[in-house]
């Protein structure tokens, strides 16, 4: 049976679905939740990214740069230690997410590198938080409607959050049970972005969801915003080991990639009282709740607005052509 897409745009209003949906509360009020961290270790990284602009047009052009960086977050410290350009500033973006700006003028046909190095401390952590609160409904209300790729109003996904989660006893039990959901359902195939509106489809009489890390993201997201659990996307680089260096070279007939090319794409909840908790699905495959290794280095995070792991987030100008791109990962002793 040929396989067609299920998720209509049909929605319900979501003030309706979270109601349906917001759990009863599971803690007693006034009772703390339990933290406990199993593992805490961290690594650093010498990090370095190299991007080759050129000059296609025949006359000189000046024009802005704008280079994605490691971020600073509550498990990740970065730091830029080197540019042979010198940065005109740095910006954000929605999110907070750190962009160097570069103004660089290359004469017409002229090729140039813009060549950085960072120093990026990394967390591993594994950690478990016995009787987490459920967002209050205000939070919910606010922090986790429908986004472009997260359809959160949509029949279906209500449908299925409620089905498999809504008797959860609290935000990391829900999580499990969603990852367990996609990972029992996923058919990994590597492609453009789909978003959660086209991910699931119907195959032999069984939702499929059908796509890679960024749409694994995008369904969690999506279940776990439908649930009043505030959730985001974080993007950046897996690592296969301590020293890695990958790239990416555009091509006449497209872009082409190292084997081991890391783009990668994870969920994250917001739980009190640790704050922003990364989940991954597609280590193993397995369920990782907030048990999270040093081969992820961050980029950037989508709540409110919506960059990804493509190859064009990671170097962007108007008018000079990003031909190669380079980065290398390595462990520094200490």
């Amino acid at each position: 049976m040929s396989s067609k897409l299920i998720i209509g745009s049909v929605a319900i209003a979501l003030g309706l679905a979270i109601l349906l949906l917001y759990p009863r509360t599971a803690t007693p009020v006034g009772s703390q939740p339990s933290v406990q961290y199993l593992e805490r270790v961290n690594y650093t990284y010498l990090v370095k990214q190299s991007f080759l602009l050129e000059n296609t047009y025949n006359e000189t052009v000046s024009q802005l740069v704008y280079v994605s960086v490691p971020i600073n977050a509550s498990t990740q410290w970065s730091r830029l230690t080197w540019s042979n350009w010198k940065p005109l500033r740095m910006s954000t973006d929605g999110d907070g997410n750190p962009i160097l700006n570069y103004n660089i003028t290359l004469p017409g046909g002229v090729r140039t590198w813009l060549n950085e190095t960072f120093e990026v401390k990394v967390e591993r952590y594994k950690l478990q938080i016995a009787g987490a609160p459920w967002p209050n409904l205000s939070v919910a209300e606010s922090k986790t409607g429908s986004k472009m790729f997260w359809p959160v109003e949509n029949k279906t996904y209500v449908s299925i959050a409620k089905e498999i989660a809504y008797n959860s006893p609290d935000p990391m039990a829900a999580s499990s049970a969603i990852g367990r959901w996609i990972l029992d359902r996923l058919n990994y195939t590597i492609m453009p972005r789909l978003g959660g509106e086209h991910a699931l489809v119907l195959k032999n009489g069984k939702l499929v969801l059908r796509g890679d890390c960024q749409e694994v993201a995008d369904v969690f997201v999506t279940l776990a915003r439908a649930l009043g659990i505030r959730a985001r996307v974080a993007g950046g680089m897996l690592l296969f080991s301590h020293d890695e260096t990958m790239w990416a070279i555009s091509t006449p007939s497209g872009v082409e990639t190292s084997d081991n090319w890391g783009g990668h794409a994870w969920p994250q909840i917001y739980v009190e009282p640790v704050g922003w908790v990364d989940i991954e699905l597609l280590e193993g495959p397995s369920v990782k709740v907030g048990d999270f290794s040093e081969s992820h280095v961050k980029y950037i995070f989508e709540e409110k607005t919506f960059t990804g792991s493509t190859l064009t987030s990671y170097c962007l100008s108007g008018l000079l052509d990003v031909q190669e791109m380079y980065f290398t990962f390595r462990v520094t002793p200490g």
